[in-house]
């Protein structure tokens, strides 16, 4: 039996975008149990291109996109940055939230991502960011 590895792409469930900041989720929990997760990355992207920081944190409880500048969502301490020069497009790795995500879906608020720049980048609500999903 041969096994292939196949890639998943996977669009918000929710999401917000104002300025340098995005708050999104992603329903994970459609994989097949049956199927292992070898990698998950997060692709965010600027209307121009950015030289800053990105930083992403775990929202830590449940947000409603129609009230997010009203009542922000509590996020945990920074998980990852990442140093962008000149780019419109940039990842995060993600792979140890898949089980997470995955399994105790009723948890999974998604991540913030801030964009940390002088420039006049921001992220567009008519361009979301993308979740790849690496299976097998």
């Amino acid at each position: 039996m041969n096994i292939l590895e196949k890639s998943m792409l996977f669009i918000p469930n929710r999401y917000s975008a104002h300025g340098k900041e995005i708050y999104v989720s992603y329903n994970i929990s459609v994989i097949p149990e049956d199927m292992e997760v070898l990698s998950m990355k997060l692709v965010v992207t600027a209307h121009v291109p950015a030289t800053g920081t990105l930083v992403l944190r775990e929202i830590a409880h449940g947000w409603d996109e129609q009230y997010i500048l009203k009542a922000r969502p509590t996020c945990t301490e920074i998980k990852d940055t990442v140093a962008i020069s000149g780019v419109k497009e940039a990842e995060f790795d993600l792979t140890r939230l898949s089980g997470p995500w995955r399994f105790d879906s009723h948890n999974n608020h998604g991540v913030y991502v801030g964009l940390e720049s002088e420039g006049d980048a921001s992220f567009l609500l008519e361009d979301p960011p993308y979740l790849l999903v690496g299976t097998m």
